[in-house]
């Protein structure tokens, strides 16, 4: 695989590219254990470093219509939208379903049913490994809006992905349920450590967002042959991993689960904290910014991102709120990457942690970052933004 600095793409995932950040040539060490009582942490040495961007999540939302006032079933339904917005998911389908039911050639009860019952699988999707219903639900989506291909392509994944965990060996701990197929020489040894390090993030991330994500539901993470991998998720198969909701990772004979592995984790682990401190609308900058930012050593990534932008040309931030990986051409994904890293680091060091969790959660609210940013240190994030690019 090239090795260069900046990211090397791989495969696209509803526009979603998995990338290695700034190779370091050094071996792997053992995965960190839970702490004892009686020990203490020892200082890592420099290490590759490999991160994956979240892949989007499974995202189907779009607002429910209105029905024609002349249909007598219109008042129905608009207590159904009104349910739909409240996160009341199962009434919603209720009552989608008895205005599909009265009037079948209506396609506006069509389309909001299919609404209804793709955000009531994604909910379960979450909640529930393997999900066979959720796939059912999907799929009688599909047929009541065949226009939907935003459907048609999760419920392809959904099957794909039935299809390969059916059979997984599933284990838990307190917050997650790590499931992989076994095949693997000493992957059964390892789990309890997987999980267990992965604990230990949990705790300090927590502390740091303030957030429990993975208490209403574990939060899941499938390993994978590499080839099972590329199947469901559409990356390379040597693509490091990624976050749809579920944290996934190729693991061929080869790799090491060690350090390396273990911050791969960690990166994806960031990424459902921001989410459920920030909900799904985080500016694409802020969240891979964090991912990269919160990592345990990131010092060294930061002066490389910092030495690469140096003399390129800058992306504004404003174009960096939807997914980075959306951009046109991989050095543009390349310079937003270490744009996010350095500037979120920066925003760090300057004005504080509090800051960049403060725009997270106000995302949550429906806040804008630059309004928080600006009622948290009486300056313009464009300003800062102006700043930071003057000491570069």
């Amino acid at each position: 695989m090239k090795r260069a600095l900046g990211f090397t793409a791989a495969a696209s995932l509803a526009g979603v590219l998995v990338w290695k950040l700034w190779p370091k040539p050094a071996p792997d060490s053992p995965a960190p254990q839970a702490p004892s009582a009686d020990s203490q942490a020892q200082p890592r040495g420099p290490e590759r470093r490999e991160v994956a961007p979240s892949a989007p999540p499974a995202n189907v939302r779009r607002a429910a219509a209105q029905a024609p006032p002349s249909s007598p079933w219109a008042e129905l339904n608009n207590e159904a939208v009104a349910a739909l917005e409240r996160g009341e998911l199962e009434r919603a389908v209720d009552l989608f379903e008895q205005c599909h039911a009265g009037a079948s050639d209506e396609r506006v009860f069509a389309r909001n049913l299919a609404e209804a019952l793709a955000r009531l699988a994604v909910r379960d999707h979450e909640l529930e490994r393997p999900c066979t219903g959720c796939v059912e639900k999907l799929e009688r989506a599909v047929q009541l809006a065949p226009e939907r291909g935003d459907l048609a392509q999760l419920l392809e994944r959904w099957r794909k992905e039935l299809a390969t965990e059916s059979e997984f060996h599933r284990v838990q701990s307190t917050h997650f349920e790590l499931a992989y197929e076994v095949w693997r020489e000493g992957l059964v040894d390892q789990s309890a450590d997987l999980l267990a390090a992965l604990e230990v993030h949990y705790v300090e991330l927590a502390r740091i967002f303030d957030v429990r994500p993975g208490e209403r539901a574990r939060i899941p993470v499938s390993l994978y042959r590499p080839a099972e991998f590329a199947n469901i998720t559409g990356l390379a198969e040597w693509a490091g991993a990624s976050y749809d909701g579920v944290i996934r990772a190729p693991v061929a004979e080869e790799r090491s689960l060690g350090a390396t592995f273990d911050e791969l984790l960690r990166h994806e682990l960031i990424h459902a904290f921001v989410r459920e401190a920030g909900g799904r609308d985080v500016p694409g900058w802020l969240n891979e910014g964090l991912a990269q930012w919160l990592q345990r050593s990131p010092a060294e990534d930061v002066r490389r991102a910092r030495s690469a932008l140096r003399g390129q040309p800058w992306i504004e931030l404003s174009s960096l709120r939807g997914s980075l990986t959306s951009l046109p051409d991989t050095p543009t994904v390349t310079r937003a990457y270490a744009q996010s890293l350095a500037f979120c680091a920066y925003l760090d060091e300057q004005h504080g942690r509090g800051v960049l969790l403060a725009m997270v959660a106000g995302c949550k609210r429906g806040e804008s970052v630059d309004a928080t940013f600006q009622s948290w240190t009486r300056l313009r994030l464009a300003e800062a933004e102006a700043l930071f690019r003057a000491g570069l």
